[in-house]
């Protein structure tokens, strides 16, 4: 696809995110209606959006190069929010707030529609993504991202409940059956593959539409300077990490551009979650996630444009 194809398709779904916070700011919908979007995306439209792209095309040639290139980013950006949330003074629970929510980015609520947006099946891709938020963000959110809650908010420790509902999450039961299906074709009921079709391609408009109603700008006043930096870092240093990981491990394109965008993504609103429940500064985590939400309206179209310049 030409690069400015790539930059119409993000900024039609942008146009869409318009139009939530403009439903929002004139009182036609709010946060109630993006939770029921919200949870009919998690539940419906993504786990047919998965069973969909899997069963059609597996997962790409190179994946597991993006879920390495993703970790790196991952890692190096987590000790970097801490580090930048210290330098400027904040508490323990605050620099905890930003090493979850400047490292776990947005990969399965926004990642993986913004890459079927952008490539549909060529290379791979939606596959690519849909392992690296498996693995990036779900598994080592509910390990490493727990962990690191846990001893910065003092909120004891983690255990098995939160992982064990991750793996009983409809989108990795979906990843079972999409690959299922794929390794062995076993044929569908037309009906039902246009079922599938047509509830999974409502997933990017549907994300769109619920990350506009859920925006809450009124959380960004105070803390610009620490925002703007955690922001920085995942928005900035986190593709810039994954880009270098992907160099170093020789991926190709459309696999290095999706560990690129998966890392580019803003903050994962689950990461917001967990810094609040192990008692980290989980209001400094919800003012990230919607100042990086709105960042990446300027920084994804850039990146897009960049990484077709620049990746082999």
């Amino acid at each position: 696809m030409p690069s400015g194809d790539l930059i119409s398709q993000l900024l039609a779904l942008f146009a869409v995110l318009g139009v939530g916070v403009l439903l929002r700011a004139l009182g036609r919908a709010g946060q109630a209606d993006a939770a029921v979007l919200q949870r009919l995306v998690i539940d419906v439209t993504t786990p047919a959006l998965i069973v969909t792209v899997l069963r059609r095309s597996g997962i790409g040639h190179g994946a597991w190069g993006a879920v390495a290139a993703s970790t790196v980013a991952l890692f190096a950006c987590a000790l970097a929010g801490v580090a930048v949330a210290r330098a400027l003074g904040l508490p323990r629970a605050a620099q905890g707030a930003a090493g979850l929510v400047g490292s776990f980015s947005n990969t399965g609520f926004l990642g993986v529609p913004v890459v079927l947006a952008l490539y549909g099946d060529a290379g791979g891709a939606a596959g690519t993504a849909i392992l690296v938020d498996s693995i990036v963000t779900a598994f080592l959110l509910w390990t490493f991202g727990v962990a690191l809650a846990a001893r910065m908010g003092g909120g004891g420790g983690g255990g098995g409940r939160g992982l064990l509902a991750v793996l009983l999450h409809p989108n990795v039961l979906s990843i079972a059956v999409g690959l299922t299906l794929h390794a062995v074709p076993i044929p569908l009921p037309v009906w039902l593959e246009h079922a599938l079709g047509a509830l999974g391609s409502a997933t990017p408009t549907l994300v769109f539409l619920a990350l506009g109603l859920s925006l809450d700008l009124a959380s960004l006043r105070g803390r610009v300077r620490p925002l703007a930096a955690v922001a920085a870092v995942k928005l900035l240093l986190s593709p810039a990490v994954a880009l270098g990981a992907a160099v170093a491990l020789g991926l190709k394109r459309p696999t290095s551009e999706v560990a690129v965008l998966q890392s580019a993504m803003p903050t994962s609103m689950v990461s917001v979650i967990v810094a609040a429940r192990y008692g980290c500064d989980g209001q400094f985590a919800a003012a990230t996630a919607v100042v990086t939400t709105l960042g990446a309206l300027a920084t994804l179209p850039i990146l897009v444009e960049a990484l077709r310049r620049i990746v082999p």
